[in-house]
């Protein structure tokens, strides 16, 4: 047996009783686990930046300047719904893909990725860009935005980037060039070789830039940092769990800590030179994620309390990627093949990419996936300062965040066990504390409709500052607690 084969065998080893209790969801009559979570208000953690909740998109969105749009009403809304300081980045493998009309110069001979089936490059066109400027700025959004880097001509990415600047103004964040280098590049030397010209042109035209916008590769996060931090705005890089045919709702609730211990050695480089860091694109699955686990309830849980365990650790941001099925399907070389028939609802999800936090087309107009509501949940922190806490989960999957927000304090809850509901004493409340308890809920954990993020009733703490909050399996709850007394 080799080291491989071990690990994914203790991996499904420990991931089955997850699974029969996920089975076994709708039935269990357990006793609920007696769990407690004491906050220290004393020691004060990171900042939540306001941006926390932000999105990612395929530069293929632009071909269709319907899309992002100032005018596609009910997209902008879920925009703001979500978050109204978030930053949109367009990018994902097609900005790789992609050429600019506006460019006159000569191209180099664009070469088919080796998974591709595209003979000929995207043709990205004036009103594309000019849509989606009048989109951010209707949203409030910042943007961030992705050039060729493949193609190889800092010419052309220069002359899209300053169109980019000039239409969307002060709403432009930064630049970033190329998009998982990694998959083409045969090490970081070798992308650091091809990025330098196109880094110093941009540079030189006086255009903001970030990166280096790479996959699963910290080592590569870290050794940019050390050459090139002075001159970006951020740091970044992109994550997923696993590939799409391994995903499940067992082993996308059991979490990925080894990955946090990834984020904290970027966070100390980030810290060294004042930059923020941002996962500029990620979700649950690659390769388009998986139906029935990264577009059901069970993904609401895991992107609230992903977006929280990053966010603790000073993490400015998480972009969901998503949008259509056609343009992501389309950024992995492959057809969209869309579902056709069902209600309105159904005919909205069956248009977006698996794990979509949106769902819907201009058309047919939009909906918020179960991630848009786990995004929601977490975003409640923007601007608070993260507090440390000492959580007994009583053997349940169970996770707890708490921060300190203006004048109250703020408990989020998550329960991502399948077979146990969880009673949880929090502590270290003021004495006789108010709070507005909100629940993030849904039949079951593969649940695509029913779900909720919404008020459910107050709750108090007694004269010693401790509060108990039931926890249902499968199920998330945030407390704000004023500090006034009672």
């Amino acid at each position: 047996m080799t080291d491989m084969d071990r690990r994914r065998l203790l991996k499904t080893a420990a991931l089955l009783p997850l699974a029969a209790a996920c089975r076994g969801w709708a039935g269990s009559v357990s006793a609920p686990a007696q769990a407690s979570f004491v906050l220290d208000p004393t020691r004060p953690g990171r900042r939540v930046d306001a941006s926390l909740a932000s999105l990612s998109y395929e530069t293929l969105e632009l071909l269709d300047p319907t899309f992002f749009a100032a005018d596609n009403h009910e997209l902008v809304r879920l925009f703001r719904e979500m978050n109204p300081h978030g930053v949109l980045r367009i990018g994902g493998n097609t900005s790789d893909d992609t050429v600019w009309a506006g460019y006159k110069g000569k191209l180099p001979t664009y070469v088919p990725r080796k998974h591709g089936k595209l003979l000929q490059p995207h043709v990205l066109k004036p009103e594309g860009l000019e849509a989606l400027a009048g989109f951010v700025r209707a949203t409030g959004w910042k943007l961030v935005f992705g050039v060729n880097l493949r193609i190889g001509s800092p010419e052309m990415a220069v002359d899209l980037a300053q169109a980019v600047q000039r239409l969307a103004g002060d709403q432009l964040l930064a630049i970033q060039i190329g998009n998982e280098a990694n998959n083409y590049e045969h090490d970081y030397a070798a992308f650091d070789a091809v990025w330098t010209p196109y880094a110093k042109a941009l540079r030189a035209a006086g255009l903001p830039i970030a990166g280096p916008d790479t996959g699963a590769n910290t080592d590569w996060v870290i050794e940019y940092a050390k050459r090139h931090a002075r001159e970006n705005v951020f740091l970044s890089r992109h994550y997923y769990r696993e590939a799409a045919e391994n995903g499940s709702i067992p082993d996308m609730l059991a979490g990925d800590p080894g990955f946090f211990g990834e984020v904290e050695q970027i966070m100390q480089v980030a810290g060294r030179y004042g930059l923020p860091f941002r996962i500029s694109e990620g979700n649950s699955y690659y390769n388009g994620g998986r139906d029935g686990t990264s577009n059901v309830f069970a993904s609401a849980l895991w992107g609230a309390d992903f977006m929280l365990a990053l966010a603790q650790r000073g993490v400015a941001a998480m972009h969901f990627h998503g949008g259509t099925l056609n343009s992501v399907e389309a950024s992995l070389g492959r057809v969209a093949k869309a579902s056709a028939g069902g209600d309105i609802v159904a005919q909205r999800d069956a248009l977006a990419s698996r794990y979509s936090a949106i769902a819907g087309s201009r058309a047919l107009g939009f909906q918020p996936r179960p991630l848009f509501h786990g995004i929601a949940l977490a975003q409640r922190f923007a601007g608070a300062q993260m507090l440390p806490g000492k959580l007994d989960a009583a053997g349940a999957n169970l996770t707890a965040y708490a921060a300190r927000q203006g004048d109250a304090t703020l408990v989020a809850l998550i329960n991502k066990d399948a077979g146990h509901d969880v009673a949880v004493t929090v502590g270290g409340l003021p004495a006789g504390t108010h709070g507005e308890l909100m629940r993030l809920h849904a039949p079951a954990l593969d649940s695509r409709r029913g779900v909720a993020f919404e008020a459910a009733g107050k709750v108090a703490a007694d004269v010693h500052g401790t509060c108990r909050v039931a926890l249902p399996k499968g199920s998330a709850a945030l407390v704000r607690w004023t500090h006034a007394a009672a």
